[in-house]
């Protein structure tokens, strides 16, 4: 038994680099209450989600059919991050005034996602919900827009979690480990 739990935790500490922890998996399954069966009224739930420093959430929806109203004011999945408002979600097909999710993929601009779900007092018809799924993503912080400053002066290199800075030859890396300098002899 010794031996077992002995080799147990050498194969753990081989699994991972010394120093940095293996991310856990961040996955899972979303669904309104009764999926896929019809919904109940008065129902508010909510979800925080949150992945690893230096990976991003992606949520899609399998399935999404909720109670249409103008502006989404009944019933709705509303996805956040922090103050910002990403997306409210009603009815089950886009109009000029609402937003249904279609065929769309969902990505948090940082390492955390709340969705939450609510249905008002009554509905006149059955609707059977939601059904979503998320994962964590690596960002890659070294794809930047345009007219974003890059974040290394010379080369970046993305990996798992985060990235780091090298510079060309006869340049070095400031402390900063973002700008380089050439070498004086």
């Amino acid at each position: 038994m010794r031996l077992l739990i002995l080799l147990g935790l050498l194969w753990g500490s081989a699994a991972a680099p010394q120093g940095l922890p293996w991310p856990k998996p961040v996955f899972g399954r979303l669904a309104s209450p009764g999926f896929p069966e019809k919904y109940a009224n008065d129902q508010e739930l909510r979800w925080n989600l949150t992945a690893p420093p230096g990976y991003r959430l992606r949520l899609y929806f399998t399935h999404f059919h909720l109670e249409l109203s103008y502006l989404c004011e009944y019933d709705f999945v509303k996805l956040s991050s922090g103050p910002t408002v990403l997306a409210t979600l009603c009815g089950w097909e886009s109009t000029d005034t609402e937003r249904a999710p279609g065929n769309d993929t969902f990505y948090s601009p940082g390492n955390s996602l709340e969705v939450t779900f609510r249905s008002d007092y009554s509905n006149e018809k059955p609707f059977r919900g939601f059904e979503a799924f998320y994962a964590a993503e690596d960002i890659d912080e070294c794809q930047v827009a345009p007219e974003e400053a890059p974040p290394c002066e010379h080369h970046c290199h993305n990996h798992l979690g985060g990235f780091h800075c090298s510079c060309r030859a006869g340049f070095a890396l400031h402390q900063n480990k973002r700008t380089c300098s050439e070498q004086t002899l």
